[in-house]
């Protein structure tokens, strides 16, 4: 293995200590080490057995603001590799239009990704896992029907290739989606001052003014160094575990401290912060120089009305085998 570093980072001798301490972390992370262990039998206690294995899923797509056969959207997800959420593997795809321009959120590869995943988890743990949690992030409120009839359908196909066909010996899923893209703020309001500031770390808000039905909650699971706190908004969409609110908030909250990047706890989950960081990383991969043939009219890809799943194709990054399981994109 080979680590580059810069210079001017560390000939800055006043934050050499936290610059080398976070390079190590990622160095030991690459090399398949344990930077970070979270008790979650807290958060788990009331749904743990002595046969429950865990498995923790992230998943994120970005596009560019153009995607066509050049410039496609990247994919990515990432799954845990021990009941912890201590190590991950990620496994990444492109997705493009077949002719034209356009974009799909829905994971197009997901079977496929979800498979290799379960796979690694059984390789690393020697027992499948009977519940898994996903979290997907970046998908609104009007595509969340797109996710019922597509992603969480996907998801039961590789359990179908993985676990077999009879859904009985099936795991059970609990999937939600994460938003950090919102306008909704919380402060904490001191009668006596009649000062505000920002709500403490582990704040989450599940009533009054959260959704009428949907099941939702606002989770602030970080400190701001600077200016205003941003608590992430999480939609429960399926939850076969059967968590009870406080249950799911507290494993939820448990997870943003298991980023193996870093000693402090982070806005989302570990695995969500992963799988974004991988698809921001593997895009530059996937860019070719134009010389990929494409459909175009007039010289210039022309943007396709209403596109459907059948209008865009999908390709998983293939890694060297020594690779395949390690957090190459972290």
């Amino acid at each position: 293995m080979t680590q580059c570093a810069v210079f001017s980072k560390i000939a800055a001798n006043r934050s050499l200590p936290t610059y080398c301490e976070n390079l190590l972390r990622k160095i030991n992370f690459k090399n398949s080490g344990i930077n970070t262990k979270v008790n979650l039998n807290e958060a788990l206690k009331h749904k743990k057995s002595q046969n429950d294995s865990y498995m923790f899923f992230g998943a994120d797509v970005i596009h560019p603001t153009n995607v066509t056969r050049q410039h496609p959207s990247i994919a990515a997800v990432v799954g845990s590799g021990d009941p912890l959420c201590s190590t991950t593997a990620v496994r990444v795809c492109r997705q493009y239009p077949k002719e034209g321009k356009c974009s799909i959120e829905t994971i197009l590869g997901l079977k496929d990704m979800v498979e290799q995943l379960l796979y690694y988890n059984e390789q690393a743990n020697k027992v499948l896992p009977n519940k898994i949690v996903f979290y997907r992030d970046g998908v609104d409120d009007g595509q969340f029907g797109k996710l019922i009839a597509h992603e969480i359908p996907a998801i039961r196909q590789a359990f179908d290739v993985i676990y077999g066909t009879d859904p009985s010996n099936h795991p059970q899923l609990t999937f939600l989606v994460v938003k950090k893209h919102h306008n909704t703020r919380y402060f904490h309001y001191n009668d006596k001052t009649k000062e505000t500031k920002n709500i403490s770390i582990g704040a989450v808000v599940d009533t009054t003014i959260v959704h009428p039905y949907q099941n939702n909650f606002y989770l602030n699971s970080h400190n701001a160094f600077q200016g205003v706190n941003h608590p992430s908004l999480y939609h429960v969409i399926l939850d076969e575990i059967g968590f009870t609110a406080d249950e799911l908030q507290l494993l939820t909250y448990h997870l943003c401290f298991t980023d193996p990047r870093s000693s402090a706890s982070e806005a989302i989950p570990s695995v969500v912060h992963q799988a974004d960081i991988a698809a921001l990383k593997a895009r530059d991969l996937f860019y070719d120089d134009g010389s990929s043939s494409a459909t175009s009219i007039g010289g210039r890809s022309q943007p396709l009305q209403n596109p459907t799943l059948d209008d865009v194709d999908y390709e998983i990054l293939d890694v060297h085998e020594n690779l395949k399981n390690r957090p190459i994109f972290s």
